[in-house]
């Protein structure tokens, strides 16, 4: 999450911006439909991640981490922000503009915000919600295949709204791409890093973190801030040598030290979507 300065808000209901996305990925842009801006504001501050949505039967839920929705840190295991109202940024059909829809995330709506820890479980939240009718939205469960959960794909590619450095208007969002490599030696990386830049620490608790791989795995390079909750798309070739692009994960943290990035495991992350975690 990002939190540059805010001109404070107008009226929500009001606005309508034009969807602006820099996302050039050849035939496979069209992946960026998947990820969506969410705010959160508290003070003058605007805290901006990434979400997608799941659909379960019936329902449908808006889908991020648990720290962007809640402003609950489970790296730190501290509250980093309050707010009751997170703001959806959504494409409008057949438009060519957008809109922005508060959904009520308060203790009363969705339940008391948890301090949790990394190391204990996923940091992901869903929210059930009612779709505005004008609203142009793509369910993650279009590249969900759990045949390819356990496969290294050739390359990742995420769709985030980090918004760089600076003031930024309200609800300001752009799409960037983030393109690289599943770094399989990445727990050992991040070991040796904590060896060298904190020489004090135990066997046993860098032990605890790296048992996070049951839930969690490394990618190259680094995601900026406004990443977080953005889904992984994996590259795969089928046994006939074509390419297709299906959810590998959520984007979780970066990881400053190792300039890699901690993203969730594409089927710790269904298991937590279908009610199994």
């Amino acid at each position: 999450m990002k939190a540059p300065y805010l001109c404070w808000l107008v009226s929500i209901s009001a606005l309508l911006y034009p969807y602006i996305s820099s996302a050039q990925w050849d035939e496979n842009n069209s992946l960026g439909r998947y990820s969506y801006p969410i705010f959160a504001v508290t003070g003058k501050q605007q805290f901006t991640g990434t979400a997608f949505f799941y659909r379960s039967g019936d329902t449908t839920f808006l889908v991020s981490n648990y720290h962007a929705i809640k402003g609950m840190s489970p790296l730190k295991k501290t509250i980093t922000f309050n707010s009751d109202t997170l703001y959806l940024k959504y494409s409008v059909k057949d438009s060519g503009g957008s809109k922005v829809l508060p959904i009520d995330v308060s203790d009363a709506a969705i339940g008391e915000t948890e301090i949790f820890s990394m190391v204990d479980r996923i940091d992901l939240l869903k929210i059930p919600m009612e779709l505005p009718g004008d609203a142009d939205i793509h369910f993650i469960n279009d590249l969900v295949d759990p045949a390819y959960f356990n496969a290294v794909p050739e390359e990742v590619v995420v769709f985030g709204f980090p918004t760089g450095p600076g003031n930024i208007p309200p609800f300001y969002s752009q799409q960037q791409i983030l393109a690289g490599q599943v770094n399989q030696q990445g727990f050992a990386d991040y070991d040796a890093s904590l060896k060298v830049n904190f020489p004090g620490s135990s066997d046993s608790a860098r032990a605890i973190l790296s048992g996070t791989a049951r839930y969690y795995y490394f990618i190259k390079p680094y995601a900026a801030q406004g990443y977080s909750g953005a889904p992984v798309f994996g590259k795969f070739r089928t046994a006939e040598g074509q390419v297709i692009y299906r959810f590998s994960g959520v984007i979780f943290a970066g990881q400053p030290m190792t300039r890699q990035t901690w993203a969730i495991k594409g089927s710790v992350a269904l298991q937590y979507l279908k009610g199994e975690l």
